[in-house]
């Protein structure tokens, strides 16, 4: 082979390199392009105002689900039977042989226990409290989970990507919404926000007199190593709720944490 054949060869060679180099570089930014998050065409404004918002017609929420809880070691089945308001909400919960094992009731602040099994009851503050199994879920409250509200005024950036937009909120929260059908798919909050919490997926949207709400939740514990699938089974939507308190036998007392 001349001189001149053999650089000719070497030349297409590295030709051929580079081209097979361009095309994986523009595939694997095509693949991060899906994933990432750039700043949004769209305004805060535009993004909240497709959202749907109940706080002001959405009064009560009662209703039944199954649960499963898992955690390092142990996973559990549970049905929950709910009933909440703005203000307040109260779960009992029933283990898989239909034994009413305890009931829990929040009111955003504190989370009451009352353990039916072992005969003890207990408050806890939800920030910063040890919450723990199935407390994480209850010490939310049913309607703020069901249908999670965003201010206008907590929103400080916007991101979006092929799929979704990312809310970034004034406490550190990022809140994901689907494009296509403007509801929240995710959220996700940050360490430091001493929230029984890190992150909540929903899933399963259906048309419930008029609201849409999602029937598949799934919540991860603070510490990300456990979490709260519930499925809901039954819902029934401001439906008269006279009280929610949890009656306590006269011989229990209440321990605080």
């Amino acid at each position: 082979m001349n001189f001149y054949s053999h650089m000719v060869e070497k030349s297409l060679f590295i030709f051929i390199c580079c081209g097979l180099l361009f095309l994986a570089s523009c595939t694997g930014t095509q693949k991060l392009s899906e994933t990432d998050y750039h700043s949004s065409t769209k305004d805060a404004k535009q993004v909240v105002n497709q959202l749907p918002s109940y706080s002001e017609t959405l009064k009560t929420a009662e209703g039944k689900g199954r649960a499963i809880v898992s955690e390092p070691g142990n996973t559990e089945r549970v049905t929950l039977i709910f009933a909440s308001n703005r203000a307040k909400s109260l779960v009992t919960v029933r283990n898989s042989i239909g034994i009413q094992g305890g009931q829990l009731l929040t009111d955003g602040d504190t989370l009451l226990v009352y353990n039916k099994v072992d005969k003890y009851a207990r408050k806890i503050p939800v920030r910063g409290g040890n919450l723990d199994h199935i407390n994480r879920l209850a010490s939310l409250n049913i309607l703020d989970i069901l249908n999670y509200t965003v201010n206008l005024e907590d929103v400080q950036n916007v991101l979006e990507n092929d799929q979704s937009f990312q809310l970034l909120l004034s406490t550190g929260t990022k809140v994901f919404i689907n494009k296509e059908s403007h509801y929240i798919n995710e959220i996700i909050q940050p360490e430091d926000s001493e929230l029984p919490y890190s992150k909540i997926q929903y899933e399963g949207y259906t048309e419930i007199n008029d609201y849409m709400l999602p029937r598949r939740i799934t919540i991860f514990g603070a510490e990300q190593k456990s979490k709260i699938a519930l499925q809901l089974n039954n819902l029934e939507l401001n439906s008269r709720i006279d009280s929610l308190t949890i009656q306590l036998p006269d011989d229990i007392r209440i321990y605080h944490q």
